[in-house]
């Protein structure tokens, strides 16, 4: 019998870990997003090639996840300022998400290093997340702490399965990946999120309206300022749609409580845009493990910009969204200068 590859089984692995916790949390909500470029009739397939996540969300993160959750909870308190001062911020949201996502070049067909190009690269992940709220609801903070492992072979085997399954070619080059063999990593994130703007119940046309800035110290090191909106029908808190946390995949949060059943269906689109500026991503220019192709950090686009657009739908307890994602180039060479484009599917559930 033929034994899956060690980075697939710690995959497997992961995934359980929320279910294990949902009957001892006995709550909250549970997210699946999974990303591909093909999800946007762009007819590629590199750069962000595709992605998975799965994220819990409950009051209780249990004894498997503590340890991850009490990293988060100490960064915190040692990076951001006492906020006694400021007012009370309720918890409103603890969540755990277990992700995978793959980079791939323009070409899936050379076994030879591609330099200049965007290296073969993939991240299997956990992160803690937190999304608090100050008293008036107008304000919110946001913080993640991840952990995860670079150049393991789970998405090789992934990327060739599901192509050979469908008939594609096989991709040749995951031998040259980033941190070929594995590379552990880690990331924090903080964010603060205003409430701008909400829209009149008499009038869906008038949008909700958000302001996001948010920095990360880690495999990504980046600050940004973002600029969101939604509108339409919508019954969610203005705290629990985030589509601007997000960085390639969606960001750790999930649903936490029901939509009211004798209510219309929640039905709403969204836009925004986001600013950045990036002094490191280890997904293209490594760690400290060797990588064969990996670029400099004079090859590396330092100002970003991104966009997004998308359709959401809700009924009784579930959520569907689609999300449209465009970002300028993160390389400055050539062939690797080019656009990303990708798109994202979501199912949510609160419990």
């Amino acid at each position: 019998m033929k034994r899956l590859p060690h980075g697939l089984v710690v995959l497997l692995l992961l995934l359980l870990i929320p279910a294990a916790q949902a009957d001892e949390d006995g709550g909250g909500g549970y997210a699946f997003q999974l990303d591909n470029d093909l999800f946007s009739t762009a007819h590629r397939d590199q750069d962000y090639s595709w992605g998975g996540a799965f994220t819990y969300a409950s009051p209780h993160p249990g004894k498997l996840l503590q340890p991850l959750h009490s990293v988060r909870d100490k960064l915190d308190g040692w990076l951001v300022p006492d906020e006694s001062e400021s007012g009370r911020w309720a918890p409103e949201q603890q969540a755990t998400q277990i992700g995978i996502l793959a980079m791939t070049p323009r070409t899936l067909r050379s076994p030879d290093p591609l330099y200049n190009d965007r290296p073969f690269a993939n991240l299997i992940f956990v992160t803690s997340s937190e999304v608090r709220v100050l008293d008036g609801g107008t304000r919110a903070r946001f913080s993640s702490f991840t952990f995860g492992m670079l150049g393991l072979h789970a998405a090789e085997e992934l990327h060739r399965r599901v192509h050979k399954a469908i008939g594609n070619e096989l991709p040749e080059g995951w031998n040259h990946q980033i941190s070929a063999g594995g590379e552990p990593t880690a990331r924090y994130v903080e964010a603060q999120q205003w409430l701008l703007s909400t829209p009149d119940a008499r009038d869906s046309s008038l949008p909700e309206m958000k302001l996001t800035v948010a920095g990360s110290a880690g495999f990504i090191t980046e600050a940004g300022v973002a600029l969101s909106a939604r509108w339409g029908r919508i019954q969610s808190p203005w705290w629990s749609f985030d589509p601007e946390l997000g960085d390639y995949t969606s960001a750790p949060v999930a649903p936490v409580e029901r939509f009211s059943s004798r209510s219309p269906a929640e039905i709403f689109g969204f836009a925004g845009f986001r600013l950045k500026a990036r002094a490191y991503n280890a997904l293209l220019q490594g760690q400290f493990r060797h990588s064969d192709v990996r670029l400099q950090g004079d090859d590396v686009a330092h100002a970003l910009a991104e966009a997004w657009v998308g359709l959401a739908t809700t009924w009784g307890e579930n959520r569907i969204t689609y999300t449209l994602h465009y970002a300028t180039s993160e390389i400055t060479v050539e062939p690797g200068e080019r656009s990303l484009i990708w798109a994202g599917i979501a199912f949510e559930r609160s419990l």
